[in-house]
């Protein structure tokens, strides 16, 4: 499970579970305590040392309301919760510190809430690695700071001039957008013409180079024969089905995504009687790949009935 999806899936059976099996502080995962739901100054403190620890390395999860003790190795382990009395306002200080608590600034901070009773809890905080740093902490620490196995460290100068040099990475998702290509009537009677364009949107700040999107789709769902426009244009070449995929495209050296932008490659076909009442959920399971990037191996669901909504709108 990667970072994100941990974040995504923590709750309060799993906090439990972290504290009955006593589970370490790891390269992505930290555990602090909340002195003041309004944020002390130490508070801040340790805020500001994890965007900058983990957006420097390789991104990370914060557990807000779990008291980590060492174990016999040294490590920190989760051992006894310490629920945030006021968790609401405590995230709402967490957003509103984010933006000016580091320097320069981390895009994609999430924080989260989980409720246990009344306004009491934990919150959790998930910092993605980041290409535009270093990030100095603020809030008093004025220092950058990296993760190591389970810990946060000042950084080395020369740690630093090699965050100056690195090198601007994409970064890229599964982008789609559901679309009404016409209607036809006939003896069984009216049916629309439904596509979802499929593309990459490149949020990162580095240009996306030698590309590949692999996908499978679930029936009655079907990728598109014809392209993006029923005449035989796609984004990127495709290939015939290769190993567990439906479908596998690749673009050559001269194919480019930059950054803040879509780039569409083919179109999901599905044909919808009018009135229909429900429809499938579509799932597209999918693979991305380009230079400087980890291969991104995800599934999308769109609700059947948000598909309904969008064509019965048009």
């Amino acid at each position: 499970m990667d970072v994100r999806s941990l974040f995504e899936a923590i709750d309060a059976v799993k906090i439990d579970e972290f504290i009955t099996t006593n589970k370490e502080e790891d390269l992505h995962l930290e555990y602090k305590l909340v002195i003041e739901p309004g944020m002390s100054r130490d508070d801040r403190k340790n805020l500001a040392k994890a965007l900058s620890g983990f957006a420097n390395s390789d991104g990370g999860i914060v557990i807000w309301g779990v008291d980590a003790r060492p174990n016999q190795d040294g490590i920190d382990c989760a051992c006894q919760k310490q629920e945030v009395s006021s968790v609401s306002l405590f995230v709402s200080k967490l957003n509103e510190f984010t933006g000016n608590i580091v320097n320069p600034s981390v895009d994609g901070v999430l924080h989260r809430k989980i409720i246990v009773a009344g306004d009491s809890g934990f919150a959790v905080t998930f910092v993605p690695s980041s290409d535009s740093g270093p990030h100095m902490a603020k809030g008093g620490e004025d220092r950058y700071y990296k993760r190591s196995g389970s810990s946060f460290y000042r950084m080395e100068h020369f740690d630093i001039e090699d965050l100056f040099g690195r090198r601007k990475k994409p970064k890229l998702s599964l982008h789609t957008n559901i679309i009404q290509r016409g209607k036809d009537s006939g003896p069984g009677g009216t049916f629309y013409h439904c596509g979802i364009v499929v593309g990459i949107e490149n949020s990162g700040r580095g240009i996306a180079k030698y590309i590949s999107l692999a996908l499978n789709v679930n029936s009655p769902y079907r990728i598109g024969q014809h392209g993006l426009d029923n005449f035989g244009r796609f984004g990127l070449y495709r290939l015939e089905p290769i190993g567990p995929w439906q479908i596998r495209f690749i673009g050559d050296t001269n194919i480019y995504i930059h950054p803040k932008t879509i780039f569409e490659i083919t179109i999901i076909e599905r044909k919808i009687r009018e009135g229909c009442p429900t429809l499938e959920d579509l799932k597209i399971e999918y693979e991305i790949i380009a230079e400087d990037i980890r291969a991104i191996q995800e599934a999308k669901i769109i609700k059947g009935s948000e598909i309904l909504a969008k064509i019965s709108n048009k």
